[in-house]
């Protein structure tokens, strides 16, 4: 026997137990042909050779029988009906094995197949196994007796008399990669399986392009994309959280415009009540000063009216001067005389008296006061001036003694009196800060109980223009203090020393770093010294350093972790003076010691405001409260010192300084005139009681007649004058009372003005604005109020519907609306648009890249290779296709890219600048914009496509052909197959496809190295004429194949005179025995 000297031979083919081969060897002497008729088993014995090369169990591909299997071809499946379907019962073992010849290493080897079936249930194992240097009949597969044959078991199996050990037999994969590592090849054994069983299931098509795809190449699907949709589910689950959150976002910046037109509503209704209740004391007041004008009037009607009394007084001493002459008498007036000139004495006495007893009354007066409202006053005097002081109007001091002590006294009262008008306006001006502040603490206070976290008023203001000037250049960035993006402090013990380092910075502007260089024109052209923008596109991508104080913040911003990053990452904490001097680049400590460029300070941190973390507001509204109280408890105690001071002021301003105005001699004085104007009284009544005074005073009578009609008309006067003072007296009354409803509208507009005191200002400007426009006191009318509390009250309709709308899309109780949860959504917002969402978009960006990354590094690089594999597959065919021409015959494979697929080759292209290597690019500035738009348009082209092995089988990337170069003298034809296929005869289209086939599978077989080349065909050459069978297999023999042929018997007389050995299968009864050589067609059914 004839063999090729690189070629590893079959010699023989072992069957037991295997479908109807009950025990057949089979002699193989270089290529052979298997025939018989239907149902024989020619396709059985091509099973078989593939299950023990490399475990192929598609069986029967070229009738595309899809219900053999292993089981029944072990257990002889008849597929009839019936109990005797099997031909084997109970516990079977069946053996596949082979023998080659390597004239290489002058051995024989045996390979093969144990196949054991414990019953008609269980799914059947196989153990494979290699024998070098032996021959079939070395092993003990079975022995028979007459009729009987008795399988030997897979752990009695001997080679040569020695029994094999458990470890010799191999499962599926490494048993198959064993055998054809043996057999001298070195490709990959689905690679193998996959081209043996195209060339044996050989399926020609019209269509060249589906052939070469499917019959030539590997389907090899790029199993990545799984994962690439596990990552897109991901991102679209992240993405759809961020979406949710931003409309979240969205939905409560409307909450919140609702809420600033509410608070706005809320605040302008709210000074409209203040001057309600204000214009209330003002009208009053101003009826007060009508009330005074009144009473002015009053006083000068009735100087009018004394003026015409004193007129009438002079006709009343016209008919005083009659009477007197009736009277004028010499006893009535030596009488009268007597009587006036003691009357005249009297006269004089009681002008005395009247003088002391105004003198003796001021000094009363202030002897009073010292005792009451200036007792205070004396406690500054000396002990010795008290006693004379305090009995300063009455007799028993000596005068001098008086004079020395209520000179003392006046001085001191002048003395305090400037000393306490110098308090007053010195207290006056602490009030004003103090109610200042109190005022700037109450709208803090109400800023922080609305949610809102108190920041630098100009610092908020310049971040409102950089927004405004964003949003009219149509630039949807946000623009956020860094305070606002920290999160949370991890140890809050640090936070007031971090904070008090970070200063200022902490209100330091965060812009999207697309948009940072148009933040800084914007602080430049807007002049905005109060805010500092930081240049986030510049800012160094770093790790947070263990121990520093950057480690204390949580920020899911990037740009402002990086911040943070810079800031801090250089300032250690330290729990120690020794742990600090070690530090004396950047070192912290909890009580503000502070190391910075080898110095060390200690920091006052009792002045910083917190404004980090979540609980921010909690601890800022601590503090302002604390604050308040301070502030409270000093202006009341201004109040009441200022209070005390006008009191003071008050009692002093009674007393008369001028020493000159006092006569200390008065009580004595007065005492004794006292005294002569009794006695002289006593005189005058004795001269008017005697009988000669009663005959003179009938004239007088008469004259005191006319005397008296005077009188009438100046008592007239008198009872006007009396209406004029009974008028006046009413209006003093009104005056009392209006005083107490001014002090009561007083006491409602305090309470107000308390409730609102952070509203005083802005409430008195309004009112003066107002009642310049109206010149009227009375300026917001009960009316008006109603009004605004109406559109108040619609306002706060339109704040819960859209309280109401968040609600359902984030999942809230719908309890939640109205003004009181104001806070409640500013919380939202901030923990939303501050954290959340800078959170998800910080994973977002994070799977984004893991999704791109996943794509690149993993579908387009396989992608990528897989192609790259499959070019240099065609590249080496069309290299042994030159080689091999088919008579005057050359094929070369055309394999040219699909313009649909066009991005994905320009993606590839372009990663040829980057040696191939998408991690390469990944890992690059990626400033190539047409290169990432092509990466998401195709990535997003592969995801949604539902049949994904459009985009899986690399195979679908191409379009195929194969060139046909035909030799007609000198001259070279050249043509493609997909435009010769409506031409050509059929035996014409076939050929190419053989030579196809077996290009392919010698792609296999190393040409210089000594292996099997083997090749099956399953009914052999239908269609090809006799001249094209016998050009097919000078042509495969010419390459060196050892092909094993499968066809029916009709087909012996045009294949099996071209080949070396035939083998004919002939069913006897319920089994098939193989006849080497050829036999008569009425033989095979014996």
């Amino acid at each position: 026997m004839r063999m090729m000297q690189n070629r590893k031979a079959a010699t023989k083919l072992l069957l037991v137990q295997w479908s109807r081969f009950q025990h057949v060897c089979i002699e193989l002497e270089g290529s052979t042909l298997f025939t018989g008729v239907n149902g024989s088993g020619k396709s059985t014995v091509l099973d078989a050779m593939t299950y023990v090369l490399t475990g192929n169990t598609q069986f029967n591909k070229a009738a595309k029988d899809k219900d053999r299997t292993v089981k029944g071809y072990v257990r002889g499946d008849t597929k009839s009906n019936g109990a005797t379907r099997y031909l084997r019962q109970g516990q079977v073992v069946s053996y596949i094995a082979m023998e080659f010849w390597s004239p290489a290493e002058q051995e024989h080897l045996v390979i093969g197949v144990c196949i054991e079936s414990p019953d008609e249930v269980s799914a059947p194992g196989s153990s494979w196994f290699v024998c070098r240097n032996a021959q079939i009949e070395d092993l003990n597969f079975c022995e028979i007796d007459g009729k009987n044959m008795y399988v030997t078991p897979k752990n009695l199996l001997e080679v040569k008399g020695v029994r094999m050990k458990s470890a010799e037999f191999m499962g599926r994969e490494r048993g198959t990669e064993q055998i054809i590592r043996a057999l001298g090849l070195r490709c990959e054994v689905s690679k193998y399986r996959s081209k043996l069983i195209k060339m044996m299931a050989f399926d020609p098509q019209n269509n060249i392009d589906q052939f070469i795809a499917e019959c030539v190449l590997e389907p090899g699907n790029v199993d990545s994309l799984k994962e690439l949709r596990e990552q897109r589910e991901q991102f679209d689950h992240i993405r759809k959280m961020y979406e949710d959150l931003r409309d979240s976002k969205n939905k409560l910046v409307e909450i919140e415009n609702k809420s600033q037109q509410y608070e706005t509503k809320k605040r302008n209704f709210n000074i409209r009540e203040m001057i309600f209740k204000y214009q209330e004391v003002l009208a009053k007041q101003k009826e007060k000063e009508e009330i005074e004008i009144h009473v002015t009037e009053l006083e000068q009607k009735k100087k009018e009216l004394e003026q015409r009394q004193k007129d009438l007084q002079k006709l009343l001493e016209a008919a005083r001067e009659r009477l007197q002459i009736a009277e004028s008498n010499d006893a009535y007036q030596g009488m009268q005389k007597s009587i006036e000139n003691l009357k005249s004495q009297v006269q004089q006495i009681s002008f005395k008296i009247e003088k002391e007893e105004e003198q003796t009354a001021k000094l009363l007066r202030i002897q009073k006061a010292l005792s009451t409202e200036i007792a205070w006053l004396l406690e500054k005097l000396d002990a010795g001036s008290r006693p004379v002081l305090l009995h300063l109007g009455e007799a028993g001091s000596s005068a001098d003694q008086k004079r020395k002590e209520l000179l003392r006294l006046l001085d001191a009262v002048e003395k305090q009196q400037n000393l306490l008008v110098s308090q007053r306006v010195h207290l006056e001006d602490e009030k004003r800060i103090r109610h200042e502040e109190l005022t700037n603490l109450e709208k803090q206070l109400k800023q922080l109980d609305a949610n809102q976290i108190i920041f630098p008023e100009e610092v908020v203001k310049a971040k409102q223009v950089i927004k405004d000037a964003f949003a009219k250049k149509g630039i949807n960035a946000e623009v956020r203090m860094f305070a606002e993006l920290v999160q949370d402090l991890k140890d809050t013990s640090w936070r007031q020393a971090i904070e008090t380092f970070l200063g200022r910075k902490r209100y330091y502007l965060i812009v999207d770093r697309k948009y940072c260089l148009e933040a800084m024109r914007v602080l430049q052209e807007k002049k905005l010294h109060a805010a500092t923008v930081v240049i986030t596109d510049k800012l160094p991508d770093s790790e947070v350093v263990k121990g520093s104080a950057a480690e204390q913040l949580v920020i899911p911003n990037v740009d402002a972790r990086r911040y943070a990053n810079y800031l801090l990452n250089g300032i250690h904490l330290c729990d120690s003076l020794n742990e600090l001097h070690e530090y004396p680049k950047g070192g912290l400590m909890k009580d503000g010691m502070l190391a910075k460029s080898y110095a060390v300070s200690c920091m006052n941190m009792k002045k910083t405001q917190i404004c980090l973390g979540q609980d921010a507001i909690e601890l800022q509204k601590k503090s302002v409260r604390e604050q308040k109280q301070i502030v409270q408890e000093a202006y009341d105690q201004v109040m009441d010192e200022l209070k005390q001071t006008k009191e003071k002021i008050s009692s002093l301003r009674g007393v008369d300084l001028e020493i000159n105005n006092y006569h200390v001699e008065a009580p004595e004085l007065l005492a004794q005139n006292q005294t002569e104007k009794h006695k002289y009284e006593d005189t005058i009544r004795q001269i008017q009681e005697s009988p000669e005074f009663a005959a003179i005073l009938k004239e007088q009578i008469d004259a005191k007649k006319a005397y008296q009609e005077v009188e009438t008309q100046q008592n007239h006067l008198y009872t006007k004058i009396g209406e004029c003072q009974s008028e006046q007296k009413g209006y003093e009354e009104r005056r009392k009372n209006i005083s107490g409803e001014i002090h009561t509208c007083e006491k409602l507009y305090e309470e107000i003005r308390m409730k609102y005191l952070e509203l005083e200002r802005a409430m008195l400007e309004e009112y003066e604005k107002l009642s310049a426009k109206q010149d009227e006191v009375r300026v917001v009318s009960e009316l008006s109020l109603k009004k605004l509390r109406f559109g108040l009250e619609e306002c706060v309709k339109e704040l819960e519907n859209e309280q109401i709308e968040y609600c359902k899309i984030a999942g809230k109780d719908m309890n939640q609306r109205g003004p009181a949860y104001i806070p409640f959504y500013r919380k939202e917002y901030r923990e939303i648009a501050n954290v959340k969402i800078e959170e998800v978009h910080s994973k977002l960006l994070d799977q984004s890249q893991k999704l791109e990354s996943a794509f690149m590094n993993d579908f387009v690089a396989e992608m990528n290779e897989t192609i790259g594999e499959a070019k240099r597959e065609i590249d080496a065919i069309n290299r042994e296709l030159k080689q091999i021409p088919f008579g005057q015959d050359t094929y070369k494979f055309k394999m040219q890219e699909k313009p649909e697929r066009l991005l994905f080759f320009r993606i590839c292209k372009k990663l040829e600048n980057y040696m191939n290597s998408p991690e390469l690019y990944m890992n690059a500035n990626r400033e190539d914009e047409e290169m990432e738009r092509d990466i998401r348009e195709f990535m997003d082209m592969i995801l949604n496509e539902e049949d994904e092995e459009e985009y899986t089988d690399y195979r679908k990337y191409f379009t195929y052909d194969m060139e046909i170069t035909s030799r007609q003298g000198e001259e070279k034809i050249t043509a493609d197959l997909s435009k010769k296929q409506g031409s050509a005869s059929n035996g014409e289209k076939q050929t190419p496809y053989f030579i196809i086939l077996a290009a392919s599978l010698l792609q296999c077989y190393p040409q210089r190295s000594c292996c099997a080349r083997l090749a099956f065909i399953d009914e052999a050459f239908s269609a090809l004429s006799r001249e094209r069978i016998e050009q097919m297999v000078k042509y495969l023999e010419e390459n060196g194949f050892q092909v094993i042929y499968a066809a029916p018997p009709e087909k012996i007389g045009s294949i099996g005179q071209y080949i070396q050995s035939t083998v004919s299968l002939i069913i006897t009864g319920r089994y098939t025995n193989a006849v080497e050589g050829l036999v008569k067609l009425d033989e095979f059914n014996d």
